[in-house]
């Protein structure tokens, strides 16, 4: 049925949805709400006395953790659907965290690193760096032990955090690079063999009292990376509205303590996921799905009656490529918000998924080095589709030619956004790229074209960068070319990025050989052993010779012509 401005989000005995905007005290929501037994119950814990006291100096956002585990000390506010922390056992962790944080004496420019696929502990380590106050970088656990090596020195990491699945490469890197505070979280016991030099995270942990202590004792910014043009991942000081400012946020975004359990499925090290973690902060049950798995997500959604989710497109069409007698097994009337991001919808993909979860959408527009620029909600976009929404109050969009001359609304040229902050972006340890994404101070691009329309509503039409992204994930061609070039019998190779219907782009790799006998899966078996496996092109093709410009650069307009 056609979706009005009046339109309720849960069907009701009226006979309508309920929006946002309605009354929390609505009974069907709270039936929704209630019928989720698993965020009601948890496996017994007896906190220890001092981690419940408030103290009335105490920062917002850890009266709001202590008062919540007093009130539901056993409740589930942490989940992976497979391991749970009540509310009384994730405050009494995070405070002991701190004085085991301290423990480490890390100098004031460190910062400690999490390279673990989502998990509980996973998110715990992250809640760890918050309260504490250490800055930290979370990095992709597919990244090679080179990677993680080059990125340990870059981000002046400390300590690391890993599970089974990275430790491997992790103690690689880490020791090349002197770090010996390594510790292994996510193990299915806790005397499981751990490698030389490796702690296991929990009973480390539990070696700490717990009790009241001054957290947040300054607010800390995360070090996030991206694949970089100069072929190491580049990183990206997020601002205080992604990070930082814990109180803030709640303030802009409160979390009303009866909304629900909150699902995320992408993986921590993003930003969008990691932003999730907020509302755990805020008093909202989380669930981090350890991989995303679209049966496992719809079911998640009906058991636990989620009202909140996060997701990126490709997880979309993951879920859209379901038989619909299958997807309609699940109820998932219990949804009250939707947000997506990391890339492009698909328009068509959009509308089918307002058609099936109703007009809970809201999109979100911008990068990890500038958080959220622009939003928009189902009805909106129902209204201006393709559109990915309007500025926020903090941004004001700008679109220029190529000498950086203003355009008039509707023209399409270089999309600039002019920071009310004065901020702008800023990439660690690099200057010159901070510089070359800024028109003047405060006034910064991401790299994409578009346009501005007389409603100041932003659409996206292309990229002014070769960046390839590809199921959310940056992929530039020039750090994959690095590589490839670097394969016994490559002669010359250019990545371009060809359309992918399930991952929005992928990276088509051009290879000019110099041997006869040089195969495709030679090359992205050599490939693998230096790139994380979302940068490894699945297509490789061979050609005689890569088309050039007179100044010899890649005319990778021809080759993406000719990989149709």
């Amino acid at each position: 049925m056609p979706f009005t401005r009046a339109a309720c989000q849960v069907p009701c005995s009226n006979g309508r949805r309920p929006s946002r905007r309605c009354s929390t005290t609505c009974s069907t929501f709270a039936k929704v709400r209630n019928r989720s037994s698993f965020f009601r119950k948890a496996r017994p814990f007896v906190p220890s006395q001092r981690s419940l006291g408030v103290t009335s100096c105490d920062p917002p956002v850890t009266r709001i953790l202590r008062s919540t585990a007093v009130d539901r000390p056993t409740q589930v506010a942490l989940s992976d659907l497979k391991g749970s922390l009540g509310w009384a056992e994730l405050a009494d962790l995070c405070e002991r965290s701190v004085r085991a944080i301290d423990s480490l004496e890390l100098s004031s420019s460190s910062r400690i690193a999490v390279v673990m696929r989502n998990s509980v502990d996973a998110a715990l380590v992250f809640l760890m760096a918050r309260y504490s106050g250490v800055e930290l970088t979370a990095l992709s656990y597919h990244l090679t032990p080179i990677e993680l090596e080059y990125v340990f020195t870059d981000a002046r990491v400390g300590a690391v955090f890993c599970d089974p699945t990275t430790v491997e490469s992790v103690v690689v890197a880490a020791t090349k690079v002197g770090i010996t505070s390594v510790f292994l979280g996510d193990v299915a016991t806790d005397t499981e063999t751990l490698p030389q030099g490796v702690r296991s995270f929990r009973p480390w942990l539990n070696q700490f009292p717990s009790g009241p202590i001054d957290l947040m004792r300054r607010a800390a910014a995360n070090l996030l990376y991206t694949s970089g043009t100069t072929g190491f991942p580049k990183g990206v000081l997020t601002p205080q509205n992604l990070s930082g400012s814990v109180d803030e946020y709640i303030a802009a975004y409160p979390e009303p303590r009866d909304a629900g359990p909150f699902l995320t499925v992408g993986p921590l090290y993003h930003a969008g996921p990691l932003g999730s973690l907020r509302r755990l902060t805020a008093g909202r049950p989380l669930i981090v799905m350890r991989h995303f798995d679209p049966v496992e997500a719809l079911r998640a959604i009906e058991e636990h009656g989620v009202t909140g989710a996060t997701f990126v497109p490709t997880h979309f069409l993951r879920l859209l490529q379901l038989d619909e007698t299958e997807r309609m097994k699940f109820d998932v009337s219990s949804l009250q918000f939707v947000d997506h991001t990391g890339s492009w919808c698909p328009p068509e993909v959009k509308r089918r998924m307002i058609e099936w979860f109703g007009p809970v959408l809201e999109e979100r527009y911008g990068g990890t080095e500038s958080g959220t620029i622009c939003t928009i909600d189902s009805l909106e976009w129902l209204d201006h589709p393709g559109s990915v929404g309007r500025c926020s109050p903090r941004f004001t969009a700008l679109v220029v030619d190529d000498d950086g001359n203003n355009l008039p609304r509707g023209s399409t040229g270089r999309l600039f956004f002019d920071d009310a902050t004065g901020r702008g972006v800023v990439y660690q340890n690099d200057p010159e790229k901070t510089a070359a994404a800024h028109l003047r101070p405060g006034v910064f691009t991401l790299g994409d074209i578009g346009h501005v329309d007389d409603d100041g509503y932003v659409f996206i039409t292309g990229r002014s960068a070769d960046l390839i992204v590809s199921g959310g994930v940056n992929l530039y061609p020039a750090e994959i070319e690095r590589v490839l070039l670097q394969v016994p019998g490559v002669a010359d190779a250019a990545v371009v990025g060809a359309v992918d219907e399930e991952m929005g782009e992928r990276a088509v790799a051009f290879i000019v050989p110099s041997v006869d006998d040089l195969s495709a899966a030679f090359v992205i078996d050599e490939a693998k052993k230096s790139l994380a496996g979302p940068k490894v092109p699945r297509d490789v093709r061979f050609i005689a010779e890569l088309p050039r410009n007179p100044m010899g650069k890649i005319d990778r307009k021809q080759l993406k012509g000719r990989q149709r």
